[in-house]
């Protein structure tokens, strides 16, 4: 399972591995030199089926379930190197979903920007079952260091540095 991510206001996007999703705690532990933090709230799409080149008309044959969410990356790793980008982007328990809900009760503009994710993403890379499709919906905003709850949706998450 990846978790394909679209930016804010980006024409790319970019895998996180697996291992970002925080499945079972409302915690999350910087890791040594970690010294700032950044979230971004994103809506998602959890694919139940495998699909390659999927047109958008016929993207949500391939999602029942979406929610929102908080990726948080770790600008203080960065030293302009894709490498340090990357690894700022794919730390563990980094992903947390805040609310899941079935995509019936999603909003129209949301499912239409989903079903162009799909599009767009599958278009270059085959999804697999259980992949999540993530769109970034708003600018980066930075946490401060020191800062021990930080809320999203119906979810506290706990930062311990």
């Amino acid at each position: 399972m990846n978790i394909f991510t679209i930016p804010y206001s980006s024409k790319g996007f970019y895998a996180r591995p697996d291992t970002s999703l925080n499945r079972d705690s409302n915690d999350y532990f910087c890791p040594d030199g970690v010294t700032e933090l950044a979230a971004s709230v994103f809506i998602y799409a959890k694919a139940a089926k495998a699909g390659k080149c999927i047109a958008a008309k016929f993207a949500q044959r391939y999602y029942s379930v979406m929610g929102k969410g908080v990726h948080f990356s770790a600008p203080s790793v960065e030293d302009g190197s894709p490498e340090s980008w990357w690894l700022s982007n794919s730390l563990d328990s980094t992903t947390f979903i805040t609310d899941e809900y079935a995509a019936a009760d999603a909003s129209a503009e949301d499912i239409e920007a989903i079903n162009n994710a799909f599009e767009k993403i599958s278009g270059r890379i085959s999804l697999r079952t259980g992949d999540i499709i993530a769109i970034e919906t708003a600018e980066k905003v930075m946490v401060p260091q020191g800062t021990a709850t930080f809320t999203s949706g119906n979810r506290e998450i706990n930062i311990i540095w």
